[in-house]
């Protein structure tokens, strides 16, 4: 009887340490969102790395986002560009052989696994999980092209957001060097450049 009961208590402790640590996701959430949502405008450093260990591959791209509003520009050196000027989508890239530049609707980019100008935002809704020191351990709520989310915070700062595909792909972002000023950044790119074109808008808005 004894031993039924100690391990009700741990059945117990261990339920309320889940609750605990959900709730506080869900304020580490909050408390997140409220910072960056009330900032329109910004610019920070990205290191992007994609890594499969199953299928041994690894890609590291250094680039800089800016976001203003509904627009947003992430450069990754000068051959790859990720615009959304808030009309249209664009995805462009060069190679010595070939370039090709890609239009989707806004918001409906599917070559990308989070929408670049919500980044600091998008896991305010359709997630739940768990703090674990400084991590955010969330998983959707709803169809992501995602199952996994860790966001890595330092006190209310984004520090990297890793989202893991079905596949065991792992897209990490890593910021740095976040500041509001934006002077000088023009959200647009020139079709011209491209000898490939691949339109994939239907029923924009």
């Amino acid at each position: 009887m004894r031993a039924i009961k100690i391990s009700y208590l741990m059945v117990l402790m261990l339920a309320l340490n889940l609750s605990a640590s959900a709730q506080n996701a869900s304020e580490k959430i909050q408390e997140l969102y409220s910072k960056y949502s009330n900032i329109p405008k910004y610019k920070v450093s990205v290191v992007y790395e994609a890594a499969n260990d199953n299928m041994g591959f690894k890609n590291v791209q250094e680039g800089v986002l800016v976001v203003d509003g509904e627009k947003y520009i992430l450069k990754y050196g000068p051959n790859e560009t990720w615009l959304d000027d808030g009309k249209t989508e664009y995805v462009g890239t060069k190679e010595e052989d070939h370039s090709q530049i890609l239009y989707f609707c806004s918001g409906e980019n599917t070559e990308a696994i989070i929408d670049f100008g919500t980044i600091m935002t998008f896991y305010a809704q359709g997630h739940s999980g768990t703090v674990e020191g400084s991590v955010l351990k969330l998983k959707p709520t709803a169809e992501m092209p995602y199952v996994q989310l860790d966001i890595e915070f330092d006190g209310n700062e984004i520090k990297s957001i890793n989202a893991v595909d079905d596949f065991g792909t792992a897209h990490k972002y890593t910021f740095s060097g976040f500041s509001t000023n934006t002077a000088g950044t023009s959200f647009t790119i020139n079709p011209a450049e491209y000898y490939e074109k691949i339109d994939e808008r239907s029923g924009c808005q």
